[in-house]
């Protein structure tokens, strides 16, 4: 361990407690881990010189605050915080574990294909000639052309390795694109996104939200807007009216033909309608002038930080310039081990499987809410895995929001007073029922 931190030159009071409260803020902030060895006494007093009293009567004073030991003959190692400290940890421990996880950030257990990924993954891991470079900044060739064939199979989107970016997720996607569409545009939202919105205002770019009804971003409003760029979302809508969604997406259509203007289309979980009829992407009718997003959080496992971009032909070129300067964020390994899922036909198959199991866990989720929420009106949002109750006569956020946490219930922080999103992903059927009996007393407590 060194002592580069320590400072010993400034301060008032004796040397030993300065150097005592050095390396104890230096553990309460991470910064010394526990198990780790302090210097010696004759190494720190030379290294700080200082006298090797001074460290003695330091080391002493962490070990009666329970924050180092002495261990004879090898010396002094951390134990971590102080007593002080280790208390609040405990407190913190001890705050309700999540029972029932309607939050989105996980998935169910038996949903995931984890045995199979586990051994993709060993195989990738045996050819270490493959994993000893930093591989290709725009993802690996062959996921990417992986990608490109899924891709047209699953949702119809036409494009070409070459047009294709990998990244641990939509952040740095949309970070990459815009370096490459610039500051002075306007992005219209078909939904509020707020980890996009965040993004782009970072860049200085300006974003409006359009109105919208049961087929999306309504086309006069987007007229309206003055916007360059039209980000869609259709994990955002529930059931739609196929001949409503087409006539809708021929008004987009016309709206981007002019050259300059773009469309962006987050298809978060697309693969995954399951009761309503499949629609293929907006991409296919205009890949001239559409960036397309695909992800695998839903299909693969939320950790599994994957997801890509498909860009038109027009935006290749700038992306070639600026390749060089980009770092990939996506692990090599893991883009390896995706691309023989696929090619194995493996995900496929798993996708199949999700389609049933979210198909029956939909059903029942959507009939207990119902049942248990008389006074809801209750939505399915399939691709999202989501479901909407919206109360008419509406209720404390906040409240409910507290509530939950304190019941091991994990939420998306509501929004608004009357509306709450439900996600079914990440919760096991038997679990269904009493989660939401349990969301249902959080109400009545937050309206009391």
């Amino acid at each position: 361990m060194l002592l580069d931190f320590v400072e010993l030159e400034t301060g008032t009071g004796a040397v030993y407690k300065r150097l005592y409260a050095a390396i104890s803020q230096a553990v309460e902030k991470g910064i010394i881990k526990k198990g780790e060895r302090l210097p010696s006494i004759r190494e720190a007093s030379e290294f700080l010189s200082v006298s090797r009293t001074t460290v003695e009567n330091a080391y002493i004073q962490l070990c009666i605050e329970g924050i180092a030991e002495s261990s004879p003959q090898r010396g002094y190692y951390i134990l971590g915080a102080g007593r002080a400290e280790r208390s609040k940890t405990q407190e913190h421990k001890s705050e309700p574990r999540v029972k029932y996880d309607l939050s989105g950030r996980s998935i169910d257990a038996f949903s995931a294909d984890t045995d199979y990924w586990r051994r993709t993954v060993r195989q990738v891991l045996r050819d270490t000639d493959a994993l000893i470079s930093y591989g290709d900044p725009q993802g690996e060739p062959e996921l990417r052309a992986a990608l490109a064939e899924y891709s047209y199979k699953a949702r119809g989107v036409r494009t070409k390795p070459e047009n294709i970016v990998i990244g641990a997720g939509i952040g740095p996607l949309l970070n990459i694109l815009c370096g490459l569409t610039g500051r002075n545009v306007t992005v219209a939202m078909e939904s509020r996104f707020e980890q996009a919105e965040s993004i782009f205002a970072d860049y200085g770019i300006k974003t409006v939200t359009l109105e919208r009804d049961r087929n999306g971003a309504r086309a006069d409003g987007l007229e309206k807007s003055g916007a360059d760029i039209l980000f869609l979302m259709p994990s955002a809508l529930s059931k739609i009216s196929v001949t409503g969604l087409s006539a809708r997406r021929n008004s987009f259509l016309k709206w981007a033909s002019d050259g300059k203007r773009l469309v962006i289309e987050d298809d978060y979980n697309g693969e995954l309608r399951y009761t309503a009829r499949s629609v293929t992407a907006f991409q296919p009718k205009c890949p001239e002038s559409t960036v397309y997003i695909g992800s695998f959080s839903k299909l693969l496992l939320p950790s599994v930080r994957i997801a890509y971009m498909v860009l038109p032909d027009r935006l290749v070129p700038e992306l070639a310039a600026r390749r060089g300067v980009y770092n990939q964020t996506c692990g090599k390994t893991e883009q390896s081990a995706l691309k023989i899922y696929i090619e194995s036909g493996e995900l496929e198959k798993h996708l199949r499987k999700l389609r049933k199991l979210y198909y029956a866990k939909s059903r029942y989720f959507c009939e207990a809410a119902a049942e248990i929420f008389p006074e809801a009106s209750v939505t399915l949002f399939e691709s999202s895995l989501t479901v909407q109750l919206e109360f008419k006569g509406g209720f404390d956020a906040a409240a409910v929001f507290a509530a939950a946490v304190k019941d091991g219930i994990a939420l998306s922080e509501p929004a608004d007073g009357a509306k709450l999103r439900l996600c079914f992903a990440g919760i096991r059927e038997e679990e269904i029922i009493p989660a939401l009996n349990g969301l249902h007393r959080c109400l009545e407590i937050s309206a009391v």
